[in-house]
């Protein structure tokens, strides 16, 4: 299980927080009960993840990528910034 943040809600519930899952985040009546809506929400994506990515059809994008990567076809967005102002100067 990833770190759980515990604090004290707006209404008297119990939030639950994940470093790890920074855009995850549930409520509950008590301790216990955040930490496992948390968890059961964390479990869910997880899952959902690894459906993505048996996905035959995810596989194969992945594989063109890895590709285009090797081949020099795919820039970082700081090589695009500097291609487009070496463009610039050249004006």
């Amino acid at each position: 299980m990833h770190k759980v943040i515990l604090y004290p809600g707006e209404d008297k519930s119990w939030v639950a927080e994940s470093p790890a899952y920074p855009e995850f985040v549930s409520k509950g009546r008590t301790k216990p009960e955040a930490r496992a809506k948390l968890r059961k929400a964390i479990e869910k994506f997880e899952k959902y993840l690894e459906s993505v990515e048996s996905n035959p059809k995810f596989i194969a994008m992945m594989k063109r990528s890895d590709e285009d990567i090797r081949a020099g076809r795919v820039f970082t967005q700081e090589e695009v910034e500097h291609r487009v102002r070496e463009r610039k100067k050249g004006r």
